[in-house]
């Protein structure tokens, strides 16, 4: 669905003129929205970890990923998982900048991965955050309830043996 300035701005009571006294355009819109909400949900998955051993922080922070509240709010939750099919469509100077939001995002949450090195846990990272992304899509495209909730559950049980199973690599690590 394409939305005109000129509905974005009527829908919130405002005048077509204000909306160019903020952004350059649509673009630039999209752009704030989605660093503001990769930064809320950031920080969320690392309230969920304050003081916790970074296995079970990881375990935490995927079962919250994959749950499903976070799926059935996709308009508070990860924008990657909200919009990460529409992002690719964006000309590229706009993807660069969602791109270096995305590494923020990154930096913030790959202390909780498993590795050695800061490399090691971005190379994990890179994995589980984008596959959690796509299982949540996936889980919201279902119409069906019961097939949802298998979705979820499948993923938070594999993603949890596959980047948690491992606690003898982090143990006594807390956050």
């Amino acid at each position: 669905m394409d939305v005109s300035v000129v509905d974005l701005m009527k829908a919130e009571g405002l005048t077509h003129g204000g909306f160019y006294r903020h952004f350059k355009g649509k673009e630039a819109l999209l752009i704030e929205a989605v660093e503001a909400a990769l930064d809320q949900v950031a920080s969320q998955l690392l309230n969920l970890t304050v003081h916790t051993p970074r296995h079970l922080a990881l375990k935490r922070v995927i079962g919250f990923y994959l749950s499903e509240e976070h799926m059935a709010h996709p308009e508070s939750g990860c924008a990657l998982a909200a919009l990460g099919t529409e992002i690719g469509r964006y000309p590229k100077r706009c993807r660069a900048r969602i791109a270096s939001a995305l590494d923020g995002y990154r930096l913030r949450l790959q202390r909780l991965l498993p590795g050695e090195t800061e490399s090691e846990r971005k190379a994990q990272f890179d994995v589980l955050f984008p596959s959690m992304a796509g299982c949540l899509m996936t889980a919201r495209a279902q119409a069906d309830p019961d097939r949802r909730r298998e979705i979820l559950q499948g993923a938070r049980r594999f993603f949890g043996e596959a980047f948690c199973g491992g606690e003898h690599e982090m143990k006594g690590e807390t956050l």
